[in-house]
């Protein structure tokens, strides 16, 4: 129903669910996970920023076959040197 998180709170519930504010979180990061894999298509580098995109499987506890996800990442370097992530979007493919 609601597409953006652009808040902590709306944020937390993505990933953990139980915010009242949108009721279709049901906890994407808490369900039970055997295992992540990494197919990482590239990455784009450009002064102290740099943004990667590419596809990750998620195993199932159940059994049941991993699921697809494709992702982008964009990453800044802090005053510290640090990499942070800025912006993160992930969504199954598209189908007809």
């Amino acid at each position: 129903e609601e597409r953006f998180r652009d808040t902590f709170e709306g944020a937390l519930s993505y990933f953990i669910g139980g915010n009242e504010a949108y009721p279709e979180d049901h906890g994407f990061a808490i369900t039970p996970w055997t295992d992540v894999r990494w197919e990482n298509e590239g990455v784009i580098i450009e002064g102290n920023k740099a943004v990667s995109m590419g596809v990750y499987y998620f195993t199932p506890a159940n059994g049941e076959e991993p699921v697809e996800v494709e992702y982008t990442f964009s990453y800044t370097r802090n005053n510290d040197g640090d990499l942070k992530i800025v912006l993160h979007s992930s969504h199954l493919p598209y189908s007809n």
